[in-house]
C-alpha cells in the first residue's frame, strides 16, 4: 500500500499542546462485580469487568479525520439534494474543528481522489477546505467504496505527526458497491476506527450497501455503522460522531485479565466485538471518548474445595497513553476479585449480582438483533423481536439500562418495511457490539451509549443547517467558554463606606399636627412595652439557659457511583446519618417540616425528609438515611466537574436544606424557629466512599 506524507504540522501555539498532563491521576477507572459468595463445590462465576473514562476534556488529543465522500451519480439525483445536504455537512465539520485537529478530504465514485492533504484547522486551512468542498465534490460514475477506504487509510498510514493523535475515518455512501469494483470489506484496516454512514440506506434495494457499510466498521477497532434516512439532514448525525471524537483523551486502552492458579480457571473474556488475545486474555479497546464505558464479562471456573475461605479469583489491569504518554490502572499495581467459598451458599440459590445481570440480558437483546438480520425477512425478523420484548418485560430490574432497552427495542417494533428494520438492526447490533454510540435514522431515536455533548452538537447542527452563515462555535472556542462560565462571578459594586444618601422633602413635609404627636406618644409607648418583654426574656435566659436546637452530620459514606455516557448519574447509593441535638435541659424540642437536598454541582440528586418528631431535653436522635438516586443528568459544568472530581478521587456532594424546630422556654415563651444547613461533603471515590472528616464535623446548621 502506498501513503501519502505531506500531512501539514500543526501551528506553533503552545495552547494547542494543552495543559500539562499529571502523571498521578487516573484517565481510566477499572472496578469488578461479582458474588459474594459462591458454594465449596465446582462452579462457573461471571465477574464483570468495567472500565469507565474519567479523564478530563481539557486534555483531549487532537484529531486526525479523513472524510471519505461517496460523490457517484446517484448522490445528483433529482436536482442533487443528497450532495447539497452532504456539502452542508461538511462545512459544519469544517466550522467545529479547531487548530489542534487535522482534516482531509477523499471523494470517491469511479476511482478516489485525495483533494487535500490533512490540513489544520486554522482559519487559513477552514477557508481553504470550505471552498474544495463549495468547487470540488460532483455527483458521476458508480461507487467505488474499495478505491474510497484505500485511499484514506494510506492518508493516516504515510503521516509524519502520529504520535498522540486520535486516527479516524468518517465514510459516507448513499449506495450499494458495483460488482466490478474490489470488495471493501476484505480489506484490513487495522487500529483505525471507521465510521460509516448509510444515507438512504434503509430504502428499497439498497440492503446490500448497509452490509457492506457496517461490515466496513466491524472490521475496524471501535468503528461504528450509522443508518441515516433520507429526509434527514447529514449535518445532525456528522455532529454526532464529532460530539465523541472531539473528546478524547485516553488511547491504546488494554485490558489484561490473569485468572488465580488453584482458585478459578478463565474459561472466557468476552468483550463483545472487540477481539481477545487468546495467549495472556487481553483486550484492545484503542481511544475511549469522554467518559465512555466498557463492559467485559469473565466466565470462571472455580474448582472443588474442601474448606471454607476468602478466594482471589482473577486480577486484573489496564494500559493507556495520553497524548503519547503512558499510563495504566489502577495506580496499585492491578485490581483483585474475591469471591467467599462458603457452605452456606448453593449453586442453585446464587442470585447473580446486579450490574452482571444487567450486562447480560443486554447481551442477550444484542444477540436476539443478530437473529432478527439472519431471519432475512419481516415477519421472521418481528418475531424475534417480540420474543426479545417479552423477556424484557418480565425483568424485575429496576436498572436504568433496561428501561433504556424497552425502548430501543418499542422503535424498532415500529418499522413496517424490512430495509429500514434491517438498517437500523445493523447500526443498533454494531453499536452494542463496540459499546459505542451510533444514529439509527432519525437522531433523535440514538438513546444509549450517547456522548455526553451529543445533544449539544446535534442542536448546533440543526441551527447550522437552518442559517449555515452563522457557524457553530469550535472546540476550542467552547472549551474557552467553559472555563470562563466556571470562574466566579465579582460581586456587584457597593457604595463606598460612610457615603451619605440624601432625602429631600418639601416644607409642607416637615410640618407637625396633632397626629404626629398621637403618632410619637405611641411608638413610645411601644418601646417601653418592648423593653419591658426584653428584660422578662433576659431574666428567662438567666433563669433557664435556653440552647438552639441544630442539625449536624455524624456519618457519610458514598457505596456506589455510576457515571454514565451520557453525563448523567445512572445510579447512586449512599448512606447519611443527619443527628438532631437539643442540649436544652428544661425543655423538649420538635422539628417538623423538615427537607434536605443532597446534590451536585447545581442538580438535585435526592431529597432527604423526616416526619414530625420531638427530641426530648438534654438528647439527640439520629436520623439514618439509605440515599438511592438513578438517572439525574448533569449540565456540561457538572459533568466537567464530575470529570475532574473522579479523576482526583475525591467526589463533592452539597447537603443542604432547611429544618423547623420549637420548643418552650418556661412559661413565657414558646420558641420557632427555622435552622438551615449548608455544607459540602467531599468523599473517598472510587476507594472506600468515606466522607472526609473535616466535613462532616463542620456540616451542622445555623
Amino acid at each position: 500500500m502506498s501513503s501519502f506524507n505531506d500531512d501539514e504540522p500543526l501551528p506553533e501555539n503552545p495552547s494547542a499542546a494543552g495543559p500539562r498532563l499529571s502523571m498521578n491521576a487516573e484517565r481510566v477507572r477499572l472496578v469488578a462485580y461479582c458474588n459474594d459468595k459462591a458454594p465449596l463445590g465446582e462452579n462457573t462465576q461471571q465477574v464483570l469487568l468495567e472500565l469507565t473514562d474519567t479523564s478530563s476534556t481539557a486534555e483531549r488529543s487532537g484529531l486526525d479525520l479523513v472524510a471519505v465522500l461517496d460523490v457517484s451519480g446517484s448522490m445528483g439525483f433529482n436536482g442533487n439534494w443528497k450532495l447539497e445536504k452532504l456539502k452542508t455537512a461538511m462545512k459544519f465539520v469544517i466550522s467545529k474543528l479547531g487548530p489542534l485537529d487535522r482534516l482531509s478530504i477523499v471523494s470517491f465514485s469511479d476511482s478516489a481522489t485525495r483533494l487535500c492533504e490533512l490540513r489544520s484547522m486554522t482559519d487559513a486551512g477552514k477557508a481553504k477546505l470550505t471552498d474544495i468542498v463549495d468547487t470540488r465534490l460532483e455527483a458521476d460514475a458508480s461507487t467505488n467504496m474499495h478505491a474510497g477506504l484505500v485511499t484514506a487509510l494510506e492518508v493516516l498510514d504515510g503521516r509524519r505527526l502520529k504520535s498522540g493523535r486520535v486516527a479516524s475515518v468518517l465514510f459516507m455512501s448513499d449506495g450499494k458497491p458495483e460488482g466490478h469494483h474490489p470488495d471493501a470489506t476484505a480489506l484490513s484496516i487495522g487500529a483505525v476506527a471507521v465510521y460509516t454512514f448509510g444515507f438512504g440506506a434503509g430504502t428499497a434495494d439498497k440492503e446490500r450497501s448497509t452490509a457492506v457499510l457496517e461490515a466496513i466498521a466491524g472490521n475496524s477497532l471501535g468503528g461504528t455503522f450509522y443508518n441515516v434516512d433520507d429526509e434527514e439532514n447529514l449535518s445532525e448525525h456528522f455532529s454526532a460522531l464529532l460530539a465523541g471524537l472531539l473528546s478524547v483523551a485516553v488511547q491504546d486502552l488494554k485490558l489484561t485479565v490473569t485468572e488465580q492458579q488453584g482458585h478459578s480457571r478463565i474459561r472466557k473474556v468476552d468483550a463483545g466485538g472487540y477481539a481477545t488475545e487468546p495467549n495472556n486474555n487481553s483486550v484492545n479497546f484503542g481511544y475511549l471518548y469522554n467518559g465512555e464505558v466498557r463492559k467485559v464479562i469473565v466466565d470462571l471456573v472455580l474448582p472443588a474445595v474442601n474448606r471454607a475461605y476468602h478466594a482471589p479469583v482473577l486480577t486484573a489491569y489496564c494500559t493507556y497513553s495520553v497524548k503519547g504518554q503512558p499510563f495504566y490502572s489502577p495506580r496499585s499495581g492491578y485490581l483483585s476479585c474475591s469471591i467467599s467459598r462458603t457452605g452456606s451458599a448453593k449453586a442453585a440459590a446464587m442470585e447473580t449480582a446486579e450490574e452482571v445481570k444487567v450486562e447480560l440480558i443486554r447481551r442477550r437483546l444484542v444477540n436476539k438483533f443478530g437473529e432478527a438480520i439472519a431471519a432475512n425477512g419481516m415477519d421472521a425478523a418481528r418475531g424475534k423481536l417480540e420474543e426479545a420484548d417479552t423477556a424484557l418485560r418480565a425483568e424485575r430490574s429496576r436498572h436504568p439500562l433496561i428501561d433504556l432497552l424497552k425502548a430501543e427495542l418499542a422503535k424498532l417494533l415500529t418499522l413496517t418495511t424490512w430495509e429500514k428494520l434491517v438498517a437500523r438492526l445493523r447500526a443498533a447490533k454494531r453499536s452494542h457490539d463496540f459499546q459505542r454510540s451510533a444514529t439509527r435514522g432519525n437522531v433523535s431515536d440514538t438513546i444509549i451509549f450517547k456522548p455526553r455533548r451529543m445533544n449539544e452538537y446535534v442542536d448546533q447542527a440543526r441551527k447550522f443547517d437552518q442559517d449555515p452563515s452563522r457557524p457553530p462555535p469550535s472546540v476550542e472556542e467552547e472549551e474557552s467558554s467553559m472555563a470562563v462560565a466556571d470562574d466566579r462571578r465579582r460581586p456587584q459594586e457597593q457604595p463606598r463606606r460612610g457615603s451619605r444618601v440624601w432625602a429631600w422633602s418639601s416644607p409642607r413635609e416637615r410640618s407637625s399636627s396633632g397626629w404626629a404627636w398621637a403618632t410619637v406618644l405611641l411608638c413610645m409607648a411601644l418601646a417601653v412595652g418592648v423593653i419591658l418583654a426584653g428584660v422578662a426574656v433576659f431574666a428567662v435566659y438567666i433563669i433557664y439557659r435556653p440552647s438552639m436546637p441544630y442539625l449536624a452530620v455524624s456519618n457519610a459514606r458514598l457505596e456506589r457511583l455510576e457515571y454514565g455516557q451520557d453525563g448523567a448519574i445512572d445510579y447512586l447509593q449512599a448512606s447519611i446519618t443527619v443527628v438532631t441535638v437539643n442540649n436544652n435541659s428544661k425543655a423538649d424540642a420538635s422539628f417538623s417540616s423538615m427537607d434536605l437536598v443532597v446534590g451536585f454541582h447545581g442538580t438535585d440528586v435526592a431529597l432527604l425528609r423526616a416526619r414530625p418528631f420531638v427530641v426530648p431535653r438534654e438528647s439527640s436522635l439520629p436520623l439514618p438515611y439509605r440515599v438511592v438516586s438513578a438517572g439525574r443528568a448533569l449540565d456540561a459544568a457538572g459533568m466537567q466537574a464530575m470529570d475532574e472530581a473522579l479523576k482526583a478521587g475525591v467526589v463533592p456532594f452539597d447537603l443542604f436544606g432547611k429544618a423547623r424546630t420549637q420548643w418552650k422556654v418556661g412559661v413565657f415563651a414558646n420558641l420557632r424557629f427555622w435552622m438551615r444547613i449548608s455544607c459540602r461533603l467531599r468523599f473517598v471515590f472510587p476507594g472506600n466512599g468515606t466522607v472526609v472528616a473535616a466535613d462532616r464535623d463542620k456540616c451542622r446548621s445555623r
